[in-house]
């Protein structure tokens, strides 16, 4: 991504302005459509690194891996990126190194628990098998989180990212929202119902 044209890319109304779910029912609004899009991939290690400068801002943001541990300096970042590219040792011309992911809410959504929600959903999607690191931006009017897993998992196979696979992202990103009181919504569209319904029915691996 070479900006962050989040905002535009989102729907609907936030309640309050820290968005937190309100226990009457007189609030007949609609809860506000996560967003999960996948921005990219990276085909090599300098790849990588050139992304983790960019989602932590050239060392200006705190990047978190999977196990909780923050990346702040350059140094530091740059050699976590390689430290990516020498454990894949089936690396091949043009195989997706890494794959990005932008989750976002709209503007009202207090950040902290986009964050969150990001850490709980990664956590429970992919740290049993990659690594990856996320950042938190808030230059935009929407709070967004970078996520960027390592494709090549611990057990020798590939994450790749299937018709259908953002939208289940989508909806258990919303859970993780919702988990913490915020109000959010993941509605699929119907020709992709019955996809989505297939993908869940396949064995987790």
């Amino acid at each position: 991504m070479s900006n962050d044209t989040i905002s535009g890319l989102l729907r609907g109304d936030v309640r309050t302005k820290s968005n937190r779910i309100k226990a009457s029912n007189r609030h007949s609004k609609k809860p506000p459509e996560v967003m999960v899009k996948v921005s990219g991939f990276g085909y090599s290690s300098s790849h990588t690194a050139n992304h983790f400068d960019y989602i932590s801002r050239n060392g200006k943001l705190e990047l978190e891996d999977e196990t909780g541990l923050v990346y702040q300096e350059q140094q530091a970042i740059h050699k976590l990126a390689k430290d990516w590219n020498d454990t894949d040792f089936q690396q091949q011309r043009r195989t997706r190194h890494s794959t990005h992911l932008v989750l976002s809410m709209p503007n009202g959504t207090e950040p902290k628990y986009v964050k969150q929600a990001v850490r709980s959903f990664a956590k429970k999607t992919f740290s049993e098998n990659h690594q990856y690191v996320f950042a938190l931006h808030t230059d935009t009017d929407s709070p967004h989180v970078h996520l960027t897993i390592k494709n090549l998992g611990f057990d020798g196979r590939r994450l790749h990212v299937k018709k259908g696979l953002p939208q289940v992202w989508r909806e258990q990103f919303a859970k993780e929202l919702e988990r913490l009181g915020v109000a959010a919504e993941a509605t699929p569209s119907l020709k992709k119902v019955h996809l989505i319904n297939d993908i869940k029915a396949q064995p987790q691996r």
